[in-house]
């Protein structure tokens, strides 16, 4: 099992505060910092959000450093996401992206998760215009 730590850019649930925080996070993250990527954040409708990375808009929320890399496979289970499966059978899909400071300072590129075009399509997803979850 991978021991190696990893860092997350997360934009929902997964905040400090947001629901899942408490089960997947706490405890587990060793440091926080606030981030945006560019992308379109959409709200799905069923009590947390997806974004997909493409444009020039700018989606707020933070990194979050886990020590464990073991943690990154529960990570990958909340979000419906098996390296191995089809594209379209995954809800998410997870990816190295290009993530910033709050005031746009390039920070790295780090793992996020990306709403598949099929989940997306089936929640009907609504654009979030600033960027922010909660709405």
């Amino acid at each position: 099992m991978d021991t190696e730590p990893f860092i997350v850019f997360v934009y929902g649930t997964l905040k400090p505060g947001g629901h899942y925080w408490p089960r997947f996070c706490e405890g587990k993250v060793s440091e926080t910092q606030p981030a945006k990527v560019r992308g379109e954040l959409y709200d799905l409708h069923v009590g947390y959000p997806g974004i997909v990375f493409r444009g020039d808009t700018w989606v707020q929320g933070c990194l979050l450093t886990f020590p464990k890399g073991q943690d990154l496979q529960q990570l990958d289970w909340l979000e419906g996401y098996a390296a191995n499966r089809p594209m379209d059978q995954n809800e998410y899909i997870r990816l190295k992206v290009p993530c910033f400071t709050t005031e746009g300072a390039p920070l790295g590129d780090f793992w996020a998760y990306e709403i598949t075009d099929a989940t997306l399509q089936r929640h009907q997803g609504s654009l979030i215009e600033n960027g922010e979850w909660p709405v």
